[in-house]
């Protein structure tokens, strides 16, 4: 018996038996199991489909230039990947971090996914991390690094110096303290977004970026992004894949016991206890 099944996806794949053929796309996915069976007007109708996804990734790569980073990225297939630019840049991304554990990993994931769609315009963006000024990024610090593997190496003060206060002011004389362009925050659209990267490009290219002479190294750069916004859903989905893959969990350091298949897993937060002034004003009485 033949299946057909069309689903959501932010890296999908068309695998149609033997021989053997494959195709990314970025919104849906179309799966066939015991494709020897179909029959001709299913097989017809698959073929028109992968014509269909296959001209439309055309289309985007041909007009590579015209596109933003964020419809690179939900290109999101083998074909977006073999037409990336060649790396032209190397800059630094400032990634504000702020609350606990779970807020470190939204804000280090809105850093995840703007590092690849700056890919799509040449830049090979650093992250650097800047902890809060509250003592309990420590702790979360801790949580984090103990948990997901590929952030032990990450320093979490890396912007916390004096070199990227000068490093900052530096970049506010050059572009001028109203210059917003090269911060992004919650209140940040898609589109605002996209204008930061492609802007972010254009100061690259400039040849009059200023040389601040420090007492000590910094891995941030003139010009840098400096990013302090939790991820939301829409970028999420785009970017799950990598994001997935570099919040490698850690089970045997972090995970004391285990739910079984059958056990669901209930988080509750004591919000009033945590937060005893915002907790009401949030409206949080009830939990």
């Amino acid at each position: 018996m033949s299946e057909i099944t069309l689903r959501n996806s932010s890296h999908s794949t068309l695998d149609v038996a033997t021989p053997s053929f494959v195709f990314s796309s970025s919104r849906y996915t179309a799966v066939t199991e015991c494709a020897a069976v179909l029959t001709p007007s299913l097989r017809q109708l698959l073929s028109w489909l992968v014509t269909v996804l296959s001209v439309r990734a055309w289309i985007l790569v041909m007009a590579a230039k015209d596109i933003s980073p964020s419809q690179w990225a939900s290109v999101n297939n083998a074909t977006a990947l073999r037409h990336l630019p060649p790396i032209v840049h190397n800059a630094s991304m400032v990634i504000q971090l702020g609350g606990e554990m779970g807020n470190q990993l939204s804000m280090i994931s809105v850093g995840l996914a703007l590092r690849r769609q700056a890919r799509y315009l040449g830049i090979h963006a650093q992250i650097v991390l800047r902890h809060q000024d509250h003592s309990k990024w420590m702790r979360a610090r801790e949580a984090t690094q103990t948990c997901f593997i590929k952030t032990k190496s990450m320093d979490f003060e890396a912007a916390n110096t004096e070199e990227f206060s000068q490093i900052s002011k530096a970049q506010t004389d050059w572009l001028g303290k109203n210059n917003t362009f090269l911060f992004i925050d919650n209140e940040s659209t898609n589109e605002d977004m996209d204008h930061s990267l492609k802007y972010w490009k254009e100061v690259l290219d400039r040849q009059d970026r200023p040389s601040v002479v420090l007492k000590n190294a910094s891995p941030v750069s003139v010009p840098h992004l400096f990013v302090n916004r939790y991820i939301k859903n829409e970028q999420l989905d785009l970017h799950f894949d990598d994001i997935r893959d570099f919040f490698r969990f850690d089970h045997e350091r972090c995970c004391k016991l285990r739910a079984s298949a059958e056990e669901i897993v209930l988080h509750m937060r004591l919000f009033l206890t945590e937060m005893p002034r915002r907790g009401k004003l949030l409206g949080f009485e009830e939990l």
